[in-house]
């Protein structure tokens, strides 16, 4: 299957999952996995069949029809594919960059925070692909054009700050930007795009696993 429901699902489980303890795992999202940390469940993706309750059928692209418990605490996230013009000063943002020959990281994804998630995972931090890292600051300033053509010019420079420290981010023209809000069960319509994070310990192929966040892939904006 191809598509949005199976764009780099995860790396949004450590954005959502990673760098948290599990006693606030709740408080807010994380866009990275600190060295040492729990391997995790693989996600779930595929669409909506059916929400009834607390109970959520979802056809899945590897395990069929599978029923997943949402409890009272699962968090249910919508996002969209964004332009980078949304990328702006005073945001709270998560980019994964990597670091180039030049020494300066380059942008490959970005994600925009609802101010209710401000200060989700804050940090820079290590990934586990060579010379990839995961930022979560706020845009203390943005420079250079977003109206560069792809491939055109060297696009924006985020200077990204967090507790204990600043970094400098290189964004070239057409990275993916990915706007996220918060959500409720009226997300979950069926038919909807998702991908269901696991809560720890849960197996995607058991019966009946417990969904600690559910990813809902809105289209795109025109």
């Amino acid at each position: 299957m191809t598509g949005p429901i199976m764009r780099r699902p995860l790396v949004l489980q450590r954005m959502i999952l990673g760098g948290l303890s599990a006693a606030v795992a709740w408080g807010a999202l994380a866009q990275t996995v600190p060295p040492g940390a729990a391997r995790r469940t693989p996600p779930l993706n595929g669409t909506v069949e059916a929400l009834s309750g607390q109970t959520l059928l979802v056809n899945t692209t590897e395990h069929g029809e599978v029923s997943v418990t949402l409890p009272a605490a699962t968090r249910i996230v919508a996002q969209r594919s964004a332009s980078l013009a949304e990328v702006k000063s005073g945001e709270f943002i998560g980019a994964t960059a990597v670091q180039g020959a030049d020494g300066k990281l380059h942008a490959t994804e970005i994600h925009i925070f609802p101010e209710s998630m401000r200060g989700t995972g804050e940090g820079h931090y290590p990934m586990g692909a060579p010379a990839t890292t995961m930022t979560n600051g706020n845009v203390e300033a943005v420079s250079g054009s977003v109206t560069q053509s792809q491939g055109a010019g060297s696009g924006e420079q985020l200077r990204i700050s967090y507790k204990g420290g600043q970094s400098q981010v290189e964004v070239p023209p057409g990275v993916s930007v990915t706007l996220m809000r918060i959500a409720g069960k009226s997300a979950l319509q069926m038919g909807a795009h998702i991908t269901v994070l696991l809560a720890p310990g849960a197996r995607a192929g058991g019966g009946g696993p417990t969904a600690a966040t559910v990813i809902v892939h809105e289209p795109a904006s025109h």
